[in-house]
């Protein structure tokens, strides 16, 4: 699986670039970090020297104005060698991303606290959508958001919550019900009230941070709330889920080409009654499984990303999307160790890390079941 030939040129050289950066600053530490559940903020500050996590940003910000597909092949080189890291980034511009559409007094106040830390890779933000009891089913969250004079009180609690713990997180993005409706808003780290469970321990994406926060009379100023009154939900399910099940699907497509990478050079490499294990029927059916779905998912991907950068209607691609890389993805990992056999199953081997950590990318951001029934919606099965 490469580069599509309808890549700009631009297109190609953020591409080759991330790589070249993933293959030279952070393959080498990725397995210690995952079993050591540490993530690196340096790694992130490179990034940002790079100007990778400001690409989605107009340039009054600091970013670069880039289009969403540059910025998912971005997330693909660096899922090829550490998932954690990919989802750290993409899930960390979001908050500043979304203030960036706010009032001019919010925009005063957050620009030189939040988004530009945030363009410069020194900061990330955490998203807080997630509840014990409300996982896809987002209408079902408790955490509620009471006014009280000119300050927000909230109470409630999230799980399975990224980035919140990490010595370089800023805030939380919370959605709360409002007595209008839900809303989204900014908790910063350290706000009175606003407190952390511990690191979760989790089957992969290791050096990713994951916990549960807790809201006990959070107090929180009134203009904190982004956008209009009651519209949080709304702009997360009608929105946000959306762009970022590409960048999942994106996370899985460049997992993928590596499983196929390093399971093709095994099975060159790899000697079993007297001839390579490439040269047999059952396993050249399996890597050859990996290269076609591989690239029926880029397609996915990439006209996904193209709808969105044309400001169509997207939410039936970026659910195919999804659903189709991440599944395929995590077939292609299980034909990966199936390939390496024994070794596979070790953790010594990258694949060993690959099988755990694409396992969230079929739960998180709607599991793929949620994935089939929004394109059973989007064909018209409901009407």
């Amino acid at each position: 699986m490469g580069e599509a030939n309808t890549y700009s040129e631009t297109q190609r050289q953020i591409q080759q670039a991330v790589r070249d950066f993933a293959r030279r600053e952070v393959a080498h530490g990725a397995e210690e970090r995952d079993r050591t559940s540490r993530f690196d903020g340096a790694l992130l500050r490179r990034l940002g020297d790079m100007g990778v996590p400001g690409m989605l940003f107009p340039e009054e910000f600091g970013g670069s104005g880039a289009d969403a597909l540059s910025f998912c092949l971005a997330l693909e080189e660096l899922s090829a060698v550490d998932m954690s890291l990919a989802l750290t980034l993409w899930v960390g511009i979001q908050g500043a991303q979304s203030m960036i559409h706010g009032g001019d007094d919010q925009l005063a106040a957050w620009s030189d606290t939040y988004i530009a830390p945030t363009v410069r890779g020194e900061m990330v933000g955490a998203g807080g959508i997630t509840e014990p009891d409300a996982g896809s089913d987002t209408a079902a969250i408790k955490t509620r958001a009471r006014l009280d004079g000119d300050e927000w009180v909230i109470d409630g609690g999230k799980i399975f919550i990224s980035n919140a713990g990490l010595d370089i997180c800023g805030f939380a993005m919370v959605l709360c019900r409002t007595d209008d409706g839900y809303g989204i808003i900014i908790v910063p780290n350290g706000t009175p009230g606003y407190t952390m469970g511990p690191p979760l321990r989790k089957m992969g994406l290791r050096s990713s941070d994951t916990r549960e926060l807790f809201f006990d009379g959070c107090r929180v100023p009134s203009w904190h709330l982004l956008g209009g009154s009651g519209s949080g939900r709304q702009a997360i399910v009608g929105g946000g889920f959306h762009i970022t099940r590409i960048y999942l699907a994106s996370q899985a497509i460049g997992l993928a080409r590596e499983c196929l990478d390093v399971a093709l050079a095994h099975a060159k490499r790899r000697v079993a009654f007297k001839r390579p294990l490439a040269r047999f029927q059952h396993v050249q059916a399996m890597l050859v499984d990996m290269a076609l779905e591989g690239e029926a998912a880029r397609l996915l991907r990439d006209e996904a990303c193209r709808l969105h950068e044309a400001r169509q209607p997207y939410a039936k691609h970026a659910a195919m999307a999804k659903l189709f890389a991440t599944e395929m993805a995590k077939r292609a990992a299980d034909g990966a160790v199936q390939i390496f056999g024994g070794l596979g199953y070790m953790d010594e081997t990258p694949v060993s890390r690959y099988y755990r950590d694409i396992r969230a990318t079929t739960i998180a951001e709607g599991t793929s079941e949620i994935q089939k029934h929004i394109i059973a919606r989007e064909i018209g099965c409901f009407e």
